[in-house]
């Protein structure tokens, strides 16, 4: 079995030698040296790469900084200019009819639809009354589209 460092010794005798260009094998010492100076090779270069890294973030940023600043000059320049007069704002109307607003268009749903039912009712010469009125769920199986529109999707999707 090799021991790893004759391994590296017959390594390095291939690439060429020792360090000083002789053909003897390398000591203890040249070995950490050799080691050291590689690692402190590889961590001075990965440390340059994450500072230059850094700093094309930084220009990159100011650069975006400065072009989201013109965006927004013109956006400035754009904008319509306040007139001198004020405008007159119109009173808000009271509470009361804000909270009846949806009640009211409810109650003209109920009362057209009260209207067609006794227009049914007087073609028909039947009495018809309606005793409830509440929204239609969208069917689940088209996940809310009209027939219509599943129609045309099935036409679409169906040569595939």
């Amino acid at each position: 079995m090799n021991h790893p460092l004759l391994l590296a010794n017959h390594l390095i005798m291939l690439a060429g030698g020792s360090i000083d260009g002789n053909k003897r094998p390398l000591d203890s010492s040249e070995r950490w040296g050799v080691t050291f100076a590689g690692l402190g090779i590889v961590i001075v270069a990965l440390a340059l790469l994450v500072v230059i890294i850094f700093l094309f973030g930084k220009i990159f940023e100011s650069i975006n900084a400065k072009q989201k600043a013109k965006e927004a000059a013109l956006a400035e320049k754009k904008k319509p200019k306040a007139s001198p007069t004020p405008v007159k704002k119109t009173p808000a109307p009271a509470p009361a009819v804000q909270q009846n607003a949806n009640t009211v268009d409810d109650e003209e749903v109920i009362a057209v639809i009260s209207a067609v039912v006794a227009m049914m009712s007087q073609q028909d010469g039947k009495n018809y009354k309606v005793k409830s009125v509440k929204a239609v769920k969208k069917n689940q199986g088209f996940n809310g589209r009209s027939a219509w529109a599943m129609d045309g999707r099935r036409q679409n999707v169906s040569p595939f």
